[in-house]
């Protein structure tokens, strides 16, 4: 299996997820994570690299977006010293309190997850193996943020709306920019399935019903075979939840890239080929689907390590 050649290789392979406050990058982090499992994945966080704490940034008046306001070199430095498969002493930054707390300990694993606001910056994404970028639209990301920081963290709902607003032209100065160098985008989008002349949605509109565009840009490694399974008799039937895949190929920042959109409910009986690869790959313990039906951000997760794989894969051949 791929865990049992990781780990005899030796190597560290490095996964980068950049993207702004709030826009999902944690969430695509622990889904690589329950994949693979935690005896091979570690998961680093940029936060963890301020320079300044919360107090500091107010009286200053600059945001964590902005380059200066992070010590991007010792994240440079650690992401070295881990390929090298060296333990490194690391900071810690407790969003709840706004403060610093005590360095700890980072073993290398096999696969490092690194995700943050910097983490394909100048310099820092010469590190990484395996680049990704979430970009939700925004609205979507400011629901998120907002929803994250006063539920989670316990923010004043009043003070998070001001900080997404003033921290918007620093995410288009520092962040938005990343998105070149990602060989996957996910960009989050207003579900075009979710029409307000519908009944079932009139009735029920609790549920989060997203559009996910896949960007993979054009790679030379040989990728096998995965097949989708659709039941014609099903939809005919009106028995399928509603779902729409759709693809194309295009340029993306002056690259060939593939483009595939998944909006709605898949069930999981038509991408049953890609668990079947995957469970091959990787064993039977780690690929698990809770309900009969995923979203489309659930089953973009598969695809993007379906893409990882065999990036993984080809890494072990070389």
């Amino acid at each position: 299996m791929l865990k049992e050649k990781l780990i005899k290789s030796g190597k560290v392979f490095i996964i980068g997820i950049a993207g702004d406050s709030g826009s999902g990058k944690t969430t695509f982090a622990n889904g690589i994570k329950r994949m693979f499992g935690d005896d091979i994945v570690s998961h680093i966080t940029l936060d963890d690299y301020h320079v300044y704490d919360r107090e500091m940034r107010e009286r200053l008046g600059i945001t964590p977006l902005h380059p200066s306001a992070n010590n991007l070199k010792l994240v440079e430095t650690h992401l070295y010293l881990l390929k090298k498969g060296e333990k490194i002493k690391k900071p810690t930054y407790n969003h709840k309190t706004g403060t610093f707390g005590e360095w700890e300990d980072f073993e290398s694993t096999p696969i490092v997850i690194v995700e943050g606001l910097h983490t394909l910056y100048d310099g820092i994404r010469d590190y990484i193996d395996f680049k990704i970028f979430v970009d939700p639209a925004r609205y979507i990301k400011r629901l998120w943020k907002i929803k994250r920081d006063v539920e989670e963290r316990g923010y004043d709902r009043d003070k998070v709306i001001r900080e997404i607003i003033r921290r918007e032209p620093d995410y288009k100065r520092y962040i938005d920019f990343q998105k070149i160098y990602a060989d996957v985008v996910i960009k989050i989008l207003p579900s075009s399935i979710q029409s307000t002349e519908r009944i079932k949605y009139l009735v029920d509109s609790r549920e989060e019903v997203y559009k996910v565009r896949l960007i993979l840009k054009k790679t030379d490694i040989p990728l096998e075979s995965v097949s989708l399974n659709i039941d014609i008799s099903d939809l005919v039937k009106a028995s399928e939840r509603d779902f729409s895949i759709g693809f194309f190929s295009d340029y993306y920042y002056a690259e060939k890239a593939s483009f595939i959109d998944i909006d709605g409910f898949l069930n999981v009986d038509i991408f049953k080929s890609l668990f079947d690869s995957l469970r091959k790959e990787i064993g039977d313990g780690e690929i698990k689907v809770e309900s009969e039906y995923v979203n489309a951000i659930e089953f973009s997760k598969l695809l993007v390590c379906w893409k990882l794989v065999e990036v993984l894969k080809h890494s072990l051949r070389l």
